[in-house]
């Protein structure tokens, strides 16, 4: 386990060492019983019939009853666990893990359930976590989450494709994520670096699903927020092929690309790009050319150009895109 950074996370830390205690001392219990069997009674030489038992009523009650015993105080246990996490709401006005999108009554029960301070929607896709910042200045980001430490954040979330589940063991619950729904989760954290996990296999790269969460001193997270919202307005230099290499190998693309000699060893995309500079068009789209201006545009938003295609719209800011395009019309 690792250490518990909220009140939410610390409390399933609680269940699990109650259960873990459990469970080591029915396992002591049970392997010593075992050794003590094989000792008494076994042969002790090749003409001997070791003792044979037959039925034991005290026995048979015993191992039912004991068992039972345990296993409804941790059903007690973890009944009272749920009940006191504030990540699914509050005690008094607990929010089930999934709605429908549209369903304006359990939203009304979202707003209520507890002040926040910044609300961030989140979409899951294969393999990729996105999120979008509020205050209309397009800020987005993939795969690493920033927020102002110590305030109350909320992640309204769905999914893009498959089931997938937001799971950062630091911050507390598991939280399913489905298409066609939404998904709730409240936290409130410290400054520091935090790292989880896909936890439900959502495909070839599920593996590589993961979640980084950020969080900074206000002020540092303010400056954060004011250099991706200038960010997006448009591209401040020539594209950058060594940027655009580290953003492609440090990001996202390497769950599905392969590029030969690098750790980009993904096997879901079509074809390797390797030689990417040297096809003559883009996502095997015929009569879309493989140069720069079709490049762009396919990065940008790979649905607008070819409808249907599994390359996800990872929200890259004009920048990030001409690094990128940069990077892989040197791949020849």
């Amino acid at each position: 386990m690792v250490p518990p950074v909220t009140r939410d996370a610390e409390l399933i830390s609680d269940l699990y060492n109650v259960v873990l205690i459990l469970a080591v001392v029915v396992f002591v219990l049970v392997e010593g019983l075992l050794i003590y069997s094989v000792i008494k009674f076994r042969r002790r030489s090749a003409d001997e019939m070791p003792q044979q038992v037959h039925g034991n009523r005290t026995l048979e009650l015993a191992w039912t009853i004991i068992p039972a015993m345990v296993i409804a105080v941790i059903f007690g246990l973890s009944v009272d666990t749920l009940g006191r996490m504030t990540a699914r709401g509050t005690l008094s006005n607990p929010v089930a893990h999934v709605h429908a999108i549209n369903d304006v009554a359990a939203r009304q029960r979202v707003e209520r359930a507890q002040p926040v301070d910044l609300v961030i929607e989140v979409i899951g896709r294969q393999w990729v976590w996105q999120y979008k910042y509020p205050g209309g200045d397009g800020v987005t980001t993939s795969e690493q989450l920033v927020v102002p430490a110590n305030k109350n954040i909320r992640l309204d979330m769905t999914a893009a494709d498959v089931i997938h589940a937001w799971w950062m063991p630091e911050l507390g619950p598991m939280i399913y994520v489905n298409p066609g729904e939404m998904s709730y989760v409240w936290f409130n954290v410290p400054p520091g670096d935090y790292i989880g996990q896909c936890n439900v296999y959502c495909g070839v790269a599920h593996a590589r699903m993961i979640s980084r969460v950020k969080a900074l001193p206000q002020a540092e997270y303010d400056e954060w927020y004011a250099q991706q919202a200038a960010a997006n307005s448009a591209a401040t230099r020539p594209g950058d092929p060594e940027v655009g290499k580290n953003i492609f190998l440090n990001g996202s693309c390497i769950a599905c690309h392969y590029i030969e000699g690098t750790k980009a060893q993904g096997r879901v995309a079509p074809r390797e790009l390797t030689r990417f500079a040297s096809y003559p068009t883009i996502a095997q789209l015929d009569g879309f050319e493989n140069n720069a201006e079709n490049l762009a545009k396919w990065l940008r938003d790979p649905q607008a150009i070819k409808p249907g295609t599994a390359m996800p719209n990872l929200n890259l800011k004009a920048q990030e895109i001409e690094d990128l395009v940069a990077y892989l019309l040197t791949l020849k």
